[in-house]
């Protein structure tokens, strides 16, 4: 008998791979099974057959296999019917199955977080990249993910990265950071960790975020606007990311506004109301080489005229790009994600009272993101999620406040 030759890491590599995009192929009634699991659990096998209208024998054949690969797990029994009978088996998502991670490069460091299937976030990091290369910034994500990796009991699922920019089919098309327009970031990250990888921009993110976490599948139709470097939109239609022509869709940043005082006078928007604008507009006025929170809150509070000056200019040109968004989109909501709103979420007031003066038809509730800090990371982890269970075309909704009660009683 020839003996097997050892195998060779890329045929390893070739059968992790195969391990995760088995799931990537699932069919229609598997992915709704599993959809209805993740949404709903713990739910018992009757019920996922009544709210999809099938079969009996369809949907435990699926359970089954979801069982066997250890994506679900059972978790004891509800409630018989009125008419008596066995009580039925519940289930939920196994979420020891796996995580995911999920990135955000930033202009002066990368944010990360690790989160379970359900979208429960674990070990929040950030870290400074101030003055680093691009190649030096690769190997402290490399070592970060790596670290992780060792330290995990479960396996490693799927990385997500966030970014501004245009980024269309998994690519890098433009990008305000130096270096990373029309390099391959999925597949070196891929290569390196044998898991699927996605890029999305981080206004996108957000939006994924508003619609799966904080939306709680409420909203249909929203746009999640988000102020970093630069100012971007992410759009929502019916439950599904409209990414437009090469993914350039949501790029209001670079878009022309007339100045409040000269309407000859046109500057972009990311010039009017970007983070970078206003941090050095109040800096200067406060004479600090650095951004002083506590000072600006309490300049603030103190109604300091300079601030006060540099916000209400802020905040009137802030309103003219979302009474924009909603008169052309007419969104359930829009969502604002700017950390200087965060810090005074009092001045939403102030952009409202502008948007209300204005001329449009159309004017969608103005909200702020419940979450700044983690709404894009857990927006990606959320898009890396759905590809690591197969699930990219249909609604999943976390909530990282779930309740594993059982069921009532089955009508």
């Amino acid at each position: 008998m020839i003996p097997k030759s050892p195998q060779s890491h890329s045929e390893i590599a070739l059968q992790k791979i195969m391990i995760i995009n088995k799931h990537i192929m699932r069919t229609t009634n598997e992915k709704q099974v599993l959809q209805q699991i993740v949404n709903a659990g713990p739910i018992s096998r009757s019920q996922i057959s009544r709210n999809l209208s099938l079969n009996k024998v369809t949907v435990s054949d699926i359970y089954s296999q979801l069982l066997h690969e250890g994506l679900i797990r059972e978790v004891g029994h509800g409630v018989s019917t009125r008419n008596g009978g066995r009580k039925p088996v519940m289930a939920l998502l196994n979420v020891g199955y796996g995580y995911v991670v999920s990135i955000n490069i930033l202009r002066q460091r990368f944010s990360m977080i690790t989160s379970r299937l359900d979208g429960r976030s674990e070990n929040y990091a950030s870290v400074s990249t101030r003055d680093v290369d691009l190649t030096t910034v690769l190997d402290m994500i490399d070592e970060k993910i790596a670290t992780t990796v060792a330290e995990s009991d479960n396996r490693l699922l799927g990385i997500a990265f966030g970014l501004d920019g245009t980024i269309y089919e998994n690519q890098i098309l433009g990008a305000s950071l130096k270096g990373f327009k029309n390099f391959d970031l999925a597949k070196y990250f891929s290569d390196k960790f044998q898991v699927p990888v996605i890029l999305e921009n981080l206004a996108n993110e957000s939006a994924i975020y508003e619609r799966d976490f904080a939306g709680e599948g409420v909203y249909r139709n929203l746009i999640s606007v988000t102020i970093r470097d630069q100012v971007s939109a992410g759009i929502v239609t019916e439950g599904h990311l409209y990414r437009g022509h090469n993914g350039e869709a949501g790029n209001i940043g670079t878009c022309p506004l007339a100045d409040r005082y000269q309407e000859k006078s046109m500057q972009t928007v990311n010039q009017y109301v970007a983070e970078g604008t206003v941090l050095q507009r109040i800096m200067a006025y406060q004479k600090l080489d650095h951004v002083d929170v506590n000072r600006i809150r309490r300049d603030y509070l103190g109604h300091r005229p300079e601030l006060l000056a540099i916000l209400d200019e802020f905040s009137y040109y802030l309103a003219k790009v979302l009474g924009n968004l909603s008169n052309t989109f007419a969104p359930d909501a829009i969502i604002v994600n700017a950390p200087i709103l965060e810090l005074l979420p009092e001045m939403m007031d102030t952009v409202r009272k502008y948007v209300d003066d204005m001329s449009i038809i159309r004017k969608a509730p103005l909200l702020l993101t419940k979450n700044a800090k983690e709404a894009s990371l857990k927006g990606g982890a959320s898009a890396i999620i759905h590809k690591a269970l197969g699930l990219d075309d249909l609604q999943l909704t976390f909530s990282n406040q779930r309740s594993a009660v059982l069921e009532g009683v089955e009508s």
